[in-house]
């Protein structure tokens, strides 16, 4: 069973092709780093593949219907802006929109759904608050709650633990790597390279638009590809059969 699947995909921005040719697949039990340098295509490759952006190639979620993409993957963007001034429950509560019907209240399941997500990411003690009262750090959390409440076989999100401290980055990949050992897939955009590393199943290396390696962290995340695609010398090694990966200095 394939949960996303792109075939040769280009995408512009600004009449620039920063995402050039990319084909790749994702299935269930993935828990894909999307790793790359800053202006690599990483964002854009992931928003082309929803259909947010015009694109040239395939992608197996563009091509779905908005409500039938809805309920086959849930997105939880690099913007981190909440406009509604509206309680973090009922922020959490708008992930369960594609399974219901407009209007319609909320089910049981809806409401253990969204439980479950705020007590994954360590918000159900903010549920009454306005969400916008909160602060990055933890309104970033609640915005992967309501991501994790639409319950979907895949999860794309892009640099979903930027702003948070280091409980709550591990908090959170671990989480990730649940989901794929559950069966569901995740694909996430990282810079942290010591994260990805320890969390991912699979790395996907981009630079200047193009995946450039593809395969387990042991393979992608070597001291010589590092240098080359980052131009940075990093430490790599195996611990307890834990691969650690941190960058020491420019190349």
């Amino acid at each position: 069973m394939t949960l996303l699947a792109l075939e040769d995909l280009s995408a512009r921005l600004g009449g620039r092709r920063v995402v050039e040719g990319v084909s790749l697949s994702v299935g269930p039990g993935d828990c894909v780093g999307l790793i790359g340098p800053n202006g690599a295509g990483k964002s854009t490759l992931l928003r082309a593949a929803l259909g947010l952006l015009p694109a040239e190639g395939r992608s197996s979620l563009a091509a779905l219907a908005p409500a039938e993409r809805a309920r086959a993957a849930a997105w939880l963007p690099q913007g981190r802006e909440i406009a509604w001034d509206v309680s973090v429950a009922v922020l959490v509560g708008l992930g369960r929109a594609p399974h219901r019907r407009r209007g319609a209240p909320m089910s049981a399941a809806d409401r253990a759904a969204v439980a479950r997500a705020m007590e994954e990411t360590d918000t159900a003690r903010f549920a009454r608050r306005p969400a916008r009262a909160l602060s990055g750090g933890e309104q970033a959390r609640v915005l992967l709650a309501r991501a994790l409440a639409q319950e979907t076989p895949l999860l794309l999100a892009d640099e979903p633990v930027a702003a948070l401290d280091p409980l709550h980055q591990i908090a959170t990949m671990a989480h990730f790597a649940r989901l794929a050992a559950g069966g569901r897939g995740v694909v996430t955009a990282l810079h942290d390279l010591g994260l990805a590393a320890r969390w991912c199943t699979r790395i996907v290396l981009m630079d200047r638009g193009r995946v450039v390696a593809d395969g387990p962290p042991a393979a992608v995340l070597t001291r010589e590809r590092l240098r080359a695609v980052y131009g940075i010398e990093a430490l790599v090694e195996t611990r307890d059969g834990t691969l650690l990966v941190q960058p020491l200095a420019i190349a």
